[in-house]
């Protein structure tokens, strides 16, 4: 029985560009006000993500920075899981290697970061891998930035404390994203959705894909799933 939702925001919630979309605000509300718990999931800051809890209407529950930090309810202490130093000595190395090329990486919310480095997808991400191919960090393309953090840590695994937090079994959510880094967090819920404008690989983990992209196409997912609430 779906209990939880655990959704993207970035390319799931909001049009193609980049605003939030109000028919899937309105959508988690009416969830929520029916007592399914909604979990904003977001490579964003945490910072960001408390104002958009508040704002769009969830309880205050969220993941941050790609699954490195993450918060339980309004009142909830934010946990803070990756070694941040790791992603910063990776930087360093990036840094370097970009200005010899006269770049300089154009850095997202440094000082509002805890657990992650983000910067401006104008630097080839495959060329970023490449050169920290030997280095204990993961490197993700979300369509919208390039983050660097710790390995062993993602969306999914934050999830996963997250339900555990929350007593609600894995089984018992329904998670929803676009890009490469929601991926292990559809996987690991009991159903795993996207939009149709996803990428191939998170199309692949999915149980079901929407026939509309953005916003809509996650209304029409939730409308599938809880008829019970969204049709009546």
């Amino acid at each position: 029985m779906l209990r939880a939702v655990i959704t993207d925001i970035d390319g799931t919630l909001t049009d193609e560009r980049r605003r939030l979309s109000t028919c899937a605000i309105e959508t988690i509300r009416k969830l929520q006000d029916n007592g399914v718990q909604v979990v904003l999931a977001s490579g964003n800051t945490s910072c960001i993500l408390k104002g958009l809890s508040k704002l769009i209407g969830t309880s205050g529950t969220f993941i941050g920075e790609n699954g490195g930090v993450y918060r339980v309810g309004f009142t909830g202490d934010l946990k803070i899981l990756p070694n941040r130093q790791i992603a910063l000595d990776a930087l360093d190395l990036l840094t370097r290697h970009f200005q010899e090329q006269g770049i300089t990486l154009d850095m997202y919310s440094p000082r509002e970061r805890f657990a992650d480095v983000a910067f401006a997808r104008n630097v080839p991400v495959d060329e970023v891998r490449t050169l920290l191919a030997d280095w204990n960090v993961s490197v993700l393309d979300t369509n919208f930035a390039i983050h660097i953090q710790e390995k062993g840590f993602s969306k999914g695994s934050a999830f996963r404390h997250i339900a555990g937090d929350l007593d609600i079994p894995l089984s018992d959510f329904l998670a929803i994203g676009d890009s490469e880094n929601d991926t292990d967090m559809i996987q690991a819920s009991g159903t795993g959705c996207c939009v149709a404008n996803a990428v191939q690989e998170v199309k692949q983990a999915a149980d079901y894909v929407s026939s509309i992209p953005y916003g809509e196409g996650f209304v029409e997912v939730m409308t599938r799933f809880f008829p019970h609430i969204l049709e009546r």
